[in-house]
């Protein structure tokens, strides 16, 4: 008898200390940004190409950086839109795309990596026309899978579009976000 109260005893113990370690962790308050952002809530997202080349839709790049932005910074207190979404926004980030190097490496069973290095500029600008951040050249790596030959001739297609506005949306939020202040 006294054997299964302490069984028991020590079941309750055991629940009551693994319970408590797999809660999960008391909200946090969202991280503070940058003083000058601090105003910032809602920023409208420009892409552009400054390449010449044609590499992509400004509109489409737009979105799928404001999208990812969204998703990958959401623990910070600033939301993102395209700029051509409309609606009001207290700051626009400008980002320009102004060059990209590229190689190409045959693979097998028609399957080809595609691995592209990016520069670009990145401009958050006030409401006011006030400059707020600045970052003049960031380099980005990022690669792509495709089925084919070749790779297309713009970055229009999945998955060229997604993986080019993951890297833009993750250096803005690395670059602009985690800045202490604007260069």
């Amino acid at each position: 008898m006294v054997e299964k109260k302490l069984l028991t005893a020590a079941c309750a113990v055991g629940i009551l200390a693994c319970g408590a370690c797999f809660l999960p962790p008391p909200n946090q308050p969202k991280p503070q940004l940058p003083p000058s952002l601090a105003s910032v809530h809602i920023i409208a997202i420009q892409v552009e190409d400054g390449t010449g080349s044609n590499l992509f839709d400004p509109l489409m790049m737009s979105n799928s950086v404001a999208s990812n932005f969204n998703h990958q910074w959401s623990e910070f207190p600033v939301r993102a839109r395209a700029l051509n979404a409309g609606g009001p926004s207290d700051a626009t980030l400008r980002i320009v795309v102004l060059r990209k190097t590229d190689s190409f490496t045959l693979g097998k069973k028609g399957r080809q990596f595609y691995p592209l290095e990016m520069v670009a500029s990145f401009t958050v600008t006030a409401a006011d026309g006030r400059n707020l951040a600045s970052k003049p050249e960031e380099h980005m790596k990022f690669g792509a899978w495709f089925n084919g030959k070749s790779p297309p001739e713009t970055w229009n297609s999945n998955p060229f579009l997604h993986d080019a506005a993951y890297a833009l949306a993750m250096t803005a939020g690395d670059k602009l976000l985690h800045s202490e202040r604007p260069n």
